[in-house]
C-alpha cells in the first residue's frame, strides 16, 4: 500500500481535475495525493486525519469559499463578521481576536506559504488544485500556530499542453462572476499560467433608515505562475496573485425583546432581511503576494527552498448595536497595514527502496502589523444621559512585530511492509514587539478605560513532538495511532483597558493529541470509510471574550479538552451513482477556566457543536447519442454552537439544515457545461455571529446571518 507512484498519481489526480465529468467503466473512487507531510502521497496512506478535495470535488459541491469547506468537512466550523475575515474552529479549537498582538489557532497555508493574518488570502476559492484540512495539532511539519488544525490549500501549477478555461454565472440578488484561465508552454523549458476571477452580488439585508442595501460583494482576483524546468532534476516556480475585496457593511439585524422604555428601539427587530443602521458600514481589502519555490532532487534527496511574501491592506467599519438613533450607539473602525516574509529550506529522502522516510528543515518567518483601532459611543451617552466630550471615541495605535524562527525534522522506519514507526519533532523560538498607544475617553463600558502608551517585549520557545505507530498487515487498511504536540506562542492584549494589562502578555497555548484512526478501501475501491477518535489537552487556551463587566480580553484558560469521533464515506455502489457521508461528534469543554469573577469550568467550548455531518448524492445519467444530465443533492447539518465562554442564552445559535442540489448537462461531442444549482433551498435562518445586548437592559441580540436561499446558473467552457 506504501509503494508509492507519485508522478503516475499526481498526474491521474490533475488531470481528472481539470476535466468535465465523464461516464466511465471503471467507477472506483479516485486516487487523491495530499502533501500533508511535506511530500506527495495518497490520501489513505498519510496516518493524520484529513479532508481533502480536488477541483473537480469542490465544482460539483459548489464549494467556492471556505465556509462552503468547513460545511463538508466533520469538525470544522467557521463564523466571520465578513467574507474577508474568516474564523475557522476545528476540534472546537480556533480565534474570534484580531487585534495586532493577536494570532489564529487555525493556520493557513497557500502553496506551503503561511498566512499570517484571517483577511491576508483571497476569500475566493478558484483556480485551485486541491484544499486539505488537517484536524488536530499539527506541530511538527508545520509549527507556527496549529493548535486547532491547518487549511492546505494548493493553487494549480502551469500545464504541460495549452489549457483554456472560462466560466461565467449568474444568479440571484443580482449575483454574477467570470472566472477565465490559460496555460501552456512558452518554450521547450518553461511554462506558464494566467487565471483571472470577477464577482458581484447585490446586498441581502437592507438598511431601512439609510435605504442602503448591506452586505453585498464586488471583488476581483488574478493568479500568475512561471514555471522553469532548469534540468532534468532542478525546476523553479514564481507565482504572484493580487485581489482586491469592497463589501458593505456586514448587516447586523436585531432579534429578541425591545429595550424597555425606549420608543421604537428598532423598527425592525426580529426581521432578517432590513436593519435599522445610522452606519452602513464597509469592508476594503486590497491583498497581493509573491511566492518562489525551487526543488532541486539529489542522489541523496529532494531540497526545497519555499520563499514567501504577502501585504494586505484592510478597512473595516460597522455599527455593532444598529438601532435607529441620531447617533451610532456602538461604531467601530479598523484600518490595518500587515507585511509578512517567511523562508523554509528543507531536505526531505528520496530513495523510495529504503525503509526510512525522512524531512528535514528550517524556517523564518517575519510579520509586521499596524493597526488603527476607534470606538465611538456617542449615541450610548445620548440614550443613557452621560455627559460625554467631543467625539466620545476610544483610539487605539498599536504595532506588532513578530520574528520567528524553528528547526524540524521527521523520520518513519517502515518495517517488514506491515508496520511504520515515525517519530519527529520542532523547535520553535518566536519573539513580539508590541507597542500601544490608546487615546480618548470611554467610562460606560471596558473599551479602554484608560489612556496609555505601552512598549512591551517577549521571547517563547517550545519543543513540540510526534511518535506513530502505523499497521498495514490488511489489505487496503491502515491503522494508526499518534501523539502529537501543538504550540501557538504568546500574546498581547490589543484591547486591554489599562497599561498594566496591556503590558503583560498572554501565555502560549499548549496542545497535546492522542489520536486512533482507521483508512479503508472495501469491495474493489467502491467504498472508502475512515474513522478516527481523538483526544486533545490544552494548557493555557487563549481565549477572546466580552466579560460578564463589559471588557474585551483575552486571557488564558488553564486547561481545556477536546474529544471526540470523526466518519467519513464515500461509495460507489453502481456505475454513475455517488454517495459520500461524513458526521462528527465533539465533546469539547473548559476544565478550568475563571476570569474576571466569572467561573466557565465545564462550559462549552466556542464554535464547538456537538454533532455535524453531511451526506450528499450524485447520480450521472446518460443520454444515447445526446451527453449526459448529473445529479446531486447535498444535506448539510450542525448543532448549536456558543459565541462566547460564559454559554449565556444570549450567546447560543441552535444550529442549522442545509440542502442544496445541482444539476448539470454535458454533451457528447464538445467541450462545455451548463449547470443549475440552489444552496439553502429551505431557506433556512441561522447565526454566524452574535452580540449579545443585555448588558444595556435588553434580551435582544446583534446577529450576522448565514446566506439566504440562493440559486443561479453557471457556463463552463474548455477550449
Amino acid at each position: 500500500m506504501y509503494k508509492k507512484h507519485h508522478l503516475f498519481l499526481a498526474l491521474t489526480t490533475i488531470a481528472s481535475a481539470n476535466s468535465l465529468p465523464s461516464f466511465a467503466n471503471d467507477f472506483s473512487i479516485e486516487e487523491i495525493v495530499v502533501t500533508a507531510q511535506r511530500r506527495a502521497e495518497s490520501l489513505q496512506d498519510v496516518p493524520i486525519a484529513i479532508t481533502a478535495f480536488n477541483e473537480k470535488m469542490m465544482k460539483e459541491a459548489g464549494i467556492t469559499g471556505i465556509d462552503n469547506v468547513a460545511q463538508f468537512t466533520p469538525g470544522f466550523t467557521l463564523s466571520s463578521y465578513n467574507k474577508v475575515t474568516p474564523q475557522p474552529f476545528i476540534r472546537g479549537i480556533g480565534t474570534n481576536a484580531s487585534g495586532a498582538g493577536d494570532d489564529a489557532s487555525v493556520a493557513v497555508f497557500i502553496d506551503e506559504v503561511y498566512i499570517s493574518r484571517a483577511g491576508a488570502y483571497d476569500s475566493n476559492l478558484f483556480d485551485l488544485e486541491r484544499v486539505e484540512v488537517l484536524r488536530g495539532p499539527q506541530g511538527t511539519l508545520y509549527g507556527k500556530n496549529v493548535v486547532g488544525g491547518a487549511l492546505n490549500i494548493t493553487t494549480r501549477r502551469p500545464s504541460e499542453e495549452f489549457e483554456a478555461k472560462v466560466n461565467i454565472s449568474a444568479g440571484n440578488y443580482d449575483a454574477g462572476g467570470i472566472q477565465t484561465y490559460v496555460s501552456g508552454p512558452l518554450s521547450e523549458t518553461v511554462r506558464a499560467k494566467l487565471a483571472l476571477a470577477s464577482g458581484q452580488r447585490d446586498g441581502l439585508v437592507k438598511n431601512t433608515f439609510t435605504g442602503s442595501d448591506l452586505r453585498d460583494e464586488d471583488n476581483m482576483s488574478a493568479r500568475a505562475g512561471l514555471l522553469w524546468e532548469v534540468d532534468d532534476s532542478t525546476e523553479v516556480y514564481w507565482a504572484i496573485d493580487a485581489s482586491r475585496d469592497r463589501e458593505s457593511g456586514v448587516g447586523r439585524v436585531l432579534a429578541g425583546e425591545p429595550l424597555a422604555g425606549v420608543a421604537a428601539w428598532s423598527p425592525s427587530l426580529n426581521d432578517r432581511d432590513n436593519t435599522d443602521s445610522l452606519v452602513d458600514g464597509y469592508t476594503d481589502r486590497d491583498v497581493w503576494g509573491t511566492s518562489l519555490r525551487i526543488t532541486s532532487e539529489q542522489s541523496y534527496g529532494t531540497w526545497t527552498s519555499v520563499t514567501g511574501y504577502r501585504s494586505t491592506d484592510y478597512q473595516f467599519l460597522d455599527e455593532l448595536v444598529p438601532v435607529l438613533s441620531a447617533h451610532s450607539l456602538l461604531m467601530n473602525y479598523v484600518d490595518e497595514q500587515e507585511t509578512q516574509f517567511s523562508q523554509e529550506l528543507r531536505l526531505a529522502s528520496s530513495n523510495e527502496d529504503s525503509p526510512f522516510e525522512w524531512t528535514v528543515g528550517a524556517y523564518y518567518f517575519h510579520d509586521d502589523i499596524e493597526r488603527i483601532e476607534e470606538w465611538d459611543t456617542q449615541g450610548f451617552a445620548e440614550l443613557f444621559g452621560y455627559p460625554y466630550p467631543t467625539g466620545f471615541r476610544s483610539h487605539s495605535d498599536a504595532e506588532n512585530l513578530t520574528s520567528s524562527a524553528a528547526l524540524f525534522g521527521q523520520v518513519s522506519y517502515n518495517l517488514a511492509e506491515e508496520w511504520r514507526f515515525t517519530v519527529g519533532g520542532r523547535y520553535t523560538e518566536e519573539t513580539k514587539e508590541f507597542d500601544i498607544s490608546t487615546s480618548g475617553l470611554e467610562p460606560l463600558f471596558g473599551f479602554l478605560t484608560e489612556n496609555y502608551t505601552v512598549e512591551s517585549e517577549e521571547t517563547w520557545d517550545d519543543f513540540s513532538g510526534k511518535l506513530s505507530i502505523d499497521y498495514m498487515g490488511f489489505d487496503n487498511v491502515l491503522l494508526y495511532l499518534s501523539v502529537g504536540e501543538g504550540f501557538k506562542s504568546g500574546a498581547f492584549n490589543s484591547l486591554a483597558p489599562d497599561a498594566d494589562q496591556a503590558a503583560q502578555s498572554i501565555d502560549p497555548e499548549l496542545a497535546m493529541q492522542i489520536e486512533l484512526g482507521v483508512k479503508s478501501q472495501w469491495l474493489d475501491d467502491r467504498v472508502r470509510l475512515n474513522a478516527v477518535v481523538f483526544s486533545i489537552d490544552y494548557q493555557d487556551l487563549q481565549v477572546f471574550q466580552t466579560t460578564d463587566d463589559q471588557r474585551i480580553i483575552v486571557t488564558n484558560a488553564g486547561q481545556a479538552t477536546s474529544q471526540g469521533i470523526e466518519l467519513e464515506l464515500i461509495a460507489k455502489p453502481m456505475e454513475g451513482l455517488d454517495i459520500s457521508a461524513s458526521y462528527s461528534y465533539l465533546d469539547a469543554t473548559y476544565d478550568e477556566y475563571t476570569t474576571s469573577g466569572s467561573d466557565y469550568s465545564g462550559n462549552r467550548l466556542q464554535r464547538a457543536p456537538k454533532n455535524t455531518y453531511s451526506i450528499s448524492a450524485s447520480y450521472l445519467v446518460p443520454l444515447a447519442d445526446v451527453g449526459e444530465l448529473a445529479f446531486r443533492v447535498d444535506y448539510l447539518s450542525q448543532n448549536k454552537v456558543y459565541f462566547n465562554p460564559s454559554n449565556a442564552a444570549l450567546q447560543v445559535d441552535e444550529g442549522y439544515e442545509l440542502v442544496n442540489a445541482r444539476v448539470a448537462f454535458e454533451p457528447e461531442e464538445g467541450n462545455w457545461e451548463l449547470a443549475l444549482w440552489g444552496k439553502n433551498l429551505s431557506d433556512e435562518q441561522y447565526a454566524v455571529f452574535k452580540n449579545d445586548l443585555s448588558f444595556i437592559g435588553t434580551s435582544s441580540t446583534a446577529d450576522i446571518l448565514g446566506d439566504p436561499r440562493t440559486y443561479g446558473v453557471s457556463f463552463t467552457w474548455n477550449m
